[in-house]
């Protein structure tokens, strides 16, 4: 979907993210625009001290995100998930991967980012579609 009628609505404060999925990619999103104030809404004040509005916005300044995969989402009761995904960015001519599991809860009556594990980096192997959807193989994009 285009950002406008996905994360864009949600961004605005005109949809809410239905899963922990949703909310994922529109953290991500919020990364990519560089909009702090989501990132700080969208986390669970019990967990908001872990990043300030000018520890997200540094991060934001030197990092340009190329890429995320959702690889696994699960509501686990009707209050918590978890998504596991790998983010890909670009910093100085390098593709750097975050891999995580992270976990959500809801909060008055939304979902919200608790807190995430950071898991060893995928190896993407050759012949696998690439992470950043181009439609090639790994091997003959960023492989």
């Amino acid at each position: 979907m285009a950002y406008a009628q996905c994360c864009g609505a949600i961004h605005a404060g005109d949809a809410t993210a239905e899963t922990p999925a949703d909310l994922m990619r529109s953290r991500y999103s919020a990364f990519v625009k560089g909009n702090v104030d989501y990132l700080i809404a969208s986390r669970h004040p019990r967990y908001i001290e872990a990043n300030t509005a000018q520890d997200l916005a540094e991060a934001i300044a030197i990092t340009n995100w190329v890429g995320l995969q959702v690889l696994h989402s699960e509501v686990l009761t009707p209050k918590t998930g978890q998504v596991e995904f790998s983010a890909f960015s670009q910093r100085a001519g390098k593709i750097h991967q975050q891999h995580e599991l992270s976990d959500f809860a809801r909060y008055k009556g939304r979902w919200v980012y608790t807190e995430g594990q950071a898991l060893p980096p995928i190896d993407w192997k050759r012949n696998q579609p690439c992470w950043c959807n181009s439609g090639k193989k790994y091997k003959h994009c960023h492989g």
